[in-house]
C-alpha cells in the first residue's frame, strides 16, 4: 500500500512545535537510512518515523482520546508514565487522519517509546531512528549512533540497557513491554 508522505509531513508539521517537527525530520532521515542497511521496507519505516511523534505535545485528555480510538487499555503503569502515551495515541491517530492500518507501521509507531519483546526489524529501526537521530545529543550518542548502524540486536540490548538504567536511577516504574524487551535482548 502507498502512503501519501506529503500528508504524514504535514499532520506531523501541524501537530508539532518547531523543534519537535525537526526532531521528526531527523527520525525519518536516520529511519531511511537504518531501513536501507538492514533491508526492511523503507516506506513503512518512513511512514513509522514522521508518525512516531505526531500526538507527542497533545494535552493528555487528548491523546487518551486517540489510545481509546486505537482500542487499547492502559495498565496501571502505563497510566503512571504520560510520556510514553504519544505512541499509542499517534496509532488512532494515524488510523483516523491517514488511513494507516498496516499492524507493522502501527506496532512500529506504538512501541518506538517503550519497545517489546520479539521486536520486528521495523521495530527496532524506528526504536533506534528515533534513539540515534542527528538532533540528539547525550553522553552515549556516539556509540549508540555506531551500534545502531552496525547491527540490530546488539545496539537494542545497549538500548535497553540504558533506557530501563535510566528508569530505574529515576524512580519510575516499568511497563511490562520495556521489561520484556529487556529480557529479550539480554540474549544477544
Amino acid at each position: 500500500m502507498e502512503y501519501d508522505l506529503d500528508l504524514l509531513r504535514r499532520l506531523a508539521k501541524k501537530n508539532l512545535s518547531e523543534k519537535r517537527f525537526r526532531h521528526t525530520e531527523c527520525v525519518v532521515a536516520q529511519a531511511r537510512k537504518l531501513a536501507r542497511l538492514y533491508g526492511c521496507d523503507e516506506l513503512k519505516a518512513v511512514t513509522a518515523a514522521w508518525m512516531h511523534d505526531v500526538c507527542k505535545e497533545m494535552k493528555p485528555e487528548e491523546q487518551l482520546h486517540w489510545i481509546e480510538k486505537y482500542g487499547m487499555i492502559l495498565d496501571d503503569v502505563q497510566r503512571s508514565q504520560p510520556k510514553t502515551w504519544h505512541g499509542m495515541a499517534a496509532c488512532g491517530y494515524m488510523k483516523c487522519k491517514a488511513g494507516i492500518t498496516d499492524p507493522e507501521i502501527l506496532d512500529a509507531v506504538r512501541y518506538h517509546t517503550t519497545a517489546r519483546g520479539k521486536m520486528t526489524d521495523l521495530d527496532e529501526v524506528v526504536y533506534l531512528a528515533d534513539l540515534t537521530s542527528a538532533d540528539r545529543q547525550y553522553e552515549e550518542i556516539e556509540h549508540m549512533r555506531k551500534l545502531a548502524e552496525t547491527a540490530l540486536k546488539p545496539a537494542m540490548k545497549y538500548a535497553m540497557q540504558y533506557a530501563l538504567g535510566d528508569l530505574v536511577s529515576r524512580g519510575q516504574g516499568i511497563s511490562i513491554d520495556s521489561f520484556e524487551a529487556y529480557n529479550h535482548y539480554t540474549q544477544f
